[in-house]
């Protein structure tokens, strides 16, 4: 736990624990399915071409974090800055009742991730916690066919 300098509170206790893009996932009852994790080349026949990765990831949380918000912000963004797109999830966890004290408390987000790739290059997706930088996920993009 910090304070910032304004005297806000900063949380630096959730943590993301799984952060991957896949081509399908699943969440029931405690257990997370992911299909093909870790999905970092995609070869579109032409350009602009849509695909759609599916995003997985996990947060844990700490009891100093329960029933606050907790700002995770996505950013897609081409190696060259441009920003394909951005979306953010503002969570509060409160663990549910039935839950062991000693087993991790966790938040878990499974988003498509539908993207318009207009060139070939080195692109990466940005999480953030609370406007701090927590994980990159990095992925390329190569045409099938010679570009003119």
């Amino acid at each position: 736990m910090s304070i910032s300098r304004s005297g806000e509170y900063c949380s630096r206790i959730a943590q993301v624990t799984i952060a991957t893009l896949c081509s399908s996932a699943s969440y029931r009852d405690g257990l997370l399915s992911i299909l093909e994790a870790g999905l970092e080349r995609f070869t579109p026949d032409i350009y602009p071409a849509t695909v759609a990765p599916v995003l997985v990831v996990r947060i844990d949380f700490q009891s100093e974090d329960f029933n606050r918000e907790t700002m995770l912000r996505v950013i897609v963004e081409h190696d060259d800055g441009e920003r394909f797109s951005e979306v953010g999830f503002a969570v509060v966890y409160t663990p549910p009742p039935e839950v062991d004290p000693q087993l991790t408390y966790y938040w878990v987000l499974i988003h498509p991730l539908p993207l318009q790739l207009r060139r070939d290059g080195l692109h990466r997706v940005h999480l953030t916690l609370d406007g701090h930088g927590v994980r990159q996920i990095p992925f390329v993009a190569v045409s099938r066919l010679p570009q003119v």
